[in-house]
């Protein structure tokens, strides 16, 4: 496997913290089923999201990456990778995650770095990545073009304020404004419809649907276009909607994707008018220099001035947003490098079409055939600092860029300036989509291109697992690189995991400062810590006010107290516990709490063992105790007959879980018999034990526990390492022969055939049967208030069923009773309150143990009082001015209070009615 490689934008949250705990529960598991385990360690340069963050931390410096420049730039952000690797790494060991660290990478590493270049190289020379002006998601915060899958989509459903960075004042958005075009033969004009008036000098044609009578009469006309003073044509296209606006449309191709593809089919002039930061560019005239949103104001009063301003009305749409800057996205037409796509993506879905490649949880085959069905290709140039350098050179001497003749991919300069045979040369200074490097990343870790050892025995993985909301920006393409440049697939087997959420339901991510720092929960943390953590992320700049603000809230909400000090077993296990299947997983503390107290529960359990080690086998040097002594059947009791069909059940379920990547059905299996089973009956039936069985029982539960620790490693590796070595050291001094690993991590891992001689299902459903009598027999007493009495007991039990002379002790022993009888005909003369279960009841004598007197005369008094509050209650409702007067929500109130108090009262009379009969027997 290989771990997803963290970006070194900041420290690992719960959501990487939840990846740790699935991959390192899967390698320890497959180490000790005997499997050569590598798992790969690596963290990624993260282009646009470690450069955004550097620069952040420069403005509060007052420094741009201009003022600095690019060398100096990037000593920063190296500077910055180095820090936050050791801190990540440094995140990862205290998890527990037994990484191969010899092997970890960086995605700029140099063996790295020259993997990425051959693929440029290759792809370009097999005419898979090309050049070409394309209009591009351009993020003008940025200076950046970014891809399809890096836009978020916010919809809103009409007028709405919304921020824009590099703007003071928030930005009106939801709404369309209508303005006219005048024919330039006549008077005439046509009303068209926009959402975006500050691209109006863009303008190229207007477009009508050919069958919208309303328009026929102006096609192959002009209009006068009312800044630039130009004709520009009315044409007609079958992809205008003639229900949007007023059915006719501004085409302005340079900045929209739609009328780019109208203006190519009309054989239209694309007219570009912002540069790169946004502003109106000289195509733009006396508005040149003005940013788009300012010059958006400035359409609308133009338009007015010269009366040819419509109606403005609400609209609901939706709005590009970058994902990395949450800058509002322009399209622009510029040059890069785009790698064609459809081919590979054929082959992504053929391999899932025949099974070579699978998907778990399943339903996102059909997402994966969608996505790659309808894939465009994938825009790969970044203008950024940080990243790998495209290797790509070419001739200063031709004028157009776009020429590929121009153009030679390459290793280096030497290289390229043998091959275009001219010094006159420059290296493109824009850098690759940081998904590009990442996709080669299964191969790459393996020393792909060179044919080394790992890339023969270690490739192709055996499983990806990731979060299920990077499988289109990173899987899919791993897919994809991989099959394009090995001729294989990178992993047999996808596992996607949901995703980690906030108490308001988002996602966790670092610019909106709602992470929590998995050490934080290992070893606990202040409220006030978590507030100066979030401080010291304003004050660097990696947090807007607004944010700041936000995310201390959030934190207030969530942990008033703090985060209570859980352990690295305890988080491990609860994030385990979840199906990782399911789309999102929001983490309850509660589930932490009760996790750290199965770690405490097993831990108390092993200092009971060796108690009763010292009571049952004390050190000798004589004899040696081998466990094979106590193992017929014969010689155990049903308990010990009973713990060991439980011990195969638990083991047989985690090796199911394991196996259908359901963690949670695992955990759960260990939690219910290691506390339930094996602590709370277990541990209970064998106390009052004495002699020869108490020797059996002691050896049963260590083995049982000893089982449990190997079986419980994958989750818990810090507690079941201490205990396993500390219960073996136990087994040694006492020449308990047992055999033992170095570690628990090299032990074998339990497996059911070892243990389904003892699988009896016939005596774990009678013993189901007592535990239902046992929790009726503890209602009871509570019901009675007589948890600290031993009343006597009678079980009408099935004639068929076991009613072994242990049963008695034992439900007397779980259930805090005193004699216990079997009754095959039905229930003896007494004071018995009853309660059926399974195939019989359950009957508890309260004569002696309960103040009848006493109770009959509580109970009248408590009725009393509480008839006198309900006539009270009636009253006031009964008055005839009530209904009129009295608020609807007083008037609700006081229904469900009556309500309530006549359910009590009920409860009580059924008590006494309970008791009466009680002592007429």
């Amino acid at each position: 496997m290989v771990l997803p490689p963290p970006n070194v934008t900041g420290n690992l949250h719960l959501g990487h913290a939840l990846t740790t705990a699935i991959q390192d529960s899967m390698a320890r598991w497959n180490r000790m089923n005997k499997k050569n385990v590598t798992w790969f360690p690596g963290c990624d340069h993260a282009g646009i999201a470690t450069q955004v963050i550097v620069e952040k931390m420069l403005r509060t410096q007052n420094l741009s990456r201009q003022e600095v420049g690019r060398e100096k730039f990037l000593e920063h952000t190296w500077n910055w990778k180095s820090d936050k690797e050791e801190v990540i790494y440094k995140q990862l060991r205290k998890m527990g995650a037994s990484l191969q660290w010899d092997k970890s990478v960086f995605t700029m590493d140099p063996k790295m770095c020259y993997a990425v270049n051959e693929a440029f190289i290759r792809l370009y020379k097999n005419g898979k990545i090309y050049r070409k002006e394309r209009l591009v998601n351009w993020s003008c915060q940025l200076q950046s073009a970014i891809s399809d899958i890096e836009v978020d989509h916010q919809v809103i459903d009409g007028p709405k304020q919304i921020r824009v960075p590099g703007y003071q004042n928030p930005v009106q958005f939801g709404q369309l404004y209508q303005f006219a075009y005048k024919l330039s033969d006549s008077e005439e004009h046509i009303l068209v419809s926009t959402t975006r008036p500050e691209t109006i000098i863009g303008d190229v044609a207007v477009a009508v649907h050919p069958e919208d009578s309303r328009y026929g009469k102006y096609v192959g006309k002009s209009v006068q276009h009312p800044i630039r003073l130009v004709p520009i044509p009315v044409i007609a296209d079958s992809k205008v909607e003639r229900d949007f606006g007023t059915g006719a449309l501004k085409i302005t191709p340079g900045h929209d994707v739609n009328d780019f593809d109208i203006a190519e089919r009309h054989n239209l002039d694309l007219l570009n008018i912002f540069d790169n930061q946004g502003k109106a560019n000289s195509n733009c005239g006396i508005f040149a220099g003005m940013p788009r949103f300012e010059l958006r104001e400035k359409m609308i009063e133009f338009l007015a001035e010269k009366k040819l301003l419509g109606d403005i009305s609400p609209h609901a749409m939706t709005i590009p947003v970058c994902s990395r800057s949450g800058d509002i996205i322009e399209p622009l037409l510029r040059p890069q490098w785009f790698v064609s796509m459809q081919q590979m993506a054929s082959r992504a879905i053929e391999a899932v079409e025949k099974g070579q490649l699978k998907i778990h949880p399943a339903h996102f085959e059909d997402r994966w055939f969608n996505w790659l069905g309808n894939i465009k290709d994938w825009c790969i140039s970044r203008q950024l600092w940080w990243g790998h350098q495209i290797p790509a050179y070419r001739l200063k001497s031709l004028e157009s860029d776009l020429n590929p003749e121009s153009w030679v991919a390459a290793h280096s300069w030497d290289e390229a300036t043998a091959t275009l045979r001219s010094s006159d040369i420059q290296q493109d200074e824009d850098v690759l989509d940081t998904w590009f490097s990442s996709s080669l990343f299964p191969f790459a870790v393996c020393g792909w291109p060179q044919k080394t050892a790992d890339l023969e025995k270690l490739f192709p993985l055996d499983v990806m697992e990731t979060g299920h909301d990077i499988v289109f920006f990173w899987v899919a393409r791993m897919v994809m690189m991989s099959l394009e440049l090995t001729g294989k697939l990178p992993f047999k087997e996808i596992l996607l995991h949901g995703i980690i959420c906030d108490s308001q339901g988002r996602k966790m991510s670092k610019s909106l400062g709602n992470v929590v720092d998995p050490l934080d929960v290992i070893h606990g943390v202040s409220l006030q810590e978590l507030e100066e953590q979030l401080d010291k992320n304003r004050q660097s700049g990696h947090l807007s006010p607004e944010e700041f603000q936000r995310a201390v809230d959030e934190k207030r909400a969530r942990f008033p107290d703090g985060i209570p000090q859980i352990g690295a077993d305890a988080l491990r296990f609860t994030l385990c516990s979840y199906n990782v299947k399911n789309h999102f997983i929001n983490l309850d503390m509660a589930m932490l709490k009760r996790n750290r107290l199965l770690a405490n529960k097993i831990w108390q359990a092993t200092r009971f063992l060796f108690l009763l080690l010292d009571r049952t086998a004390p050190l000798r040097e004589d004899q040696t105790i081998h466990f094979e002594d106590c193992h017929s059947k014969d010689q155990l009791s049903l308990l010990d007959q009973w713990i060991y069909s439980r011990l195969h059940s638990m083991i047989q379920k985690i090796e199911t879980g394991f196996t259908n990547y359901d963690f949670h059905q695992a955990t759960d299996a260990l939690y219910r018999f290691l506390y339930g089973d094996m602590c709370d009956v277990y541990l209970e039936g064998v106390k009052p034990l004495t002699g020869r069985r108490l020797e059996t029982s002691t050896l049963v539960l260590a083995r049982c526990l000893e089982a449990s620790l190997r079986c419980l490693a994958p989750f818990m590796p810090y507690l079941s390492e201490e205990l396993y070595q500390r219960l073996h050291s136990q087994f040694q001094q006492r020449r308990i022969g047992f055999h033992r690993s170095q570690s628990v991590v090299t032990a074998d891992y339990p497996a059911p055939l070892q243990w389904v001689v003892w699988k009896n299902e016939t005596l774990e459903k009678d013993f189901d049967r007592i535990f239902q009598a046992v929790a009726e027999v503890r209602s009871i007493k509570l019901q009675y208030g007589i948890t600290k009495s031993k009343p006597k007991c009678v079980l009408v039990w099935p004639s068929d069923s076991t009613t072994h002379d242990e049963i008695p002790t034992l439900i007397s022993t779980l259930a805090g009773v005193g004699d216990v009888k079997f009754s095959v005909d039905g229930v003896p003369p007494g004071t018995f309150v009853s309660r059926t279960i399974t195939d019989g009841s359950v009957h508890v004598d309260l004569s002696g143990v309960v103040d009848i007197v006493g109770e009959s005369k509580k109970c009248r008094t408590k009725i009393g009082k509480l008839k006198r509050q309900l006539e009270r209650l009636d009253a006031t409702v009964s008055a005839s001015a009530y209904a009129s007067n009295a608020p609807v929500h007083v008037q609700e109130s006081h229904q469900k209070k009556m309500t309530a108090l006549r359910q009590e009262i009920d409860q009580l009379e059924n008590y006494l009615t309970i008791i009466g009969e009680l002592t007429n027997r």
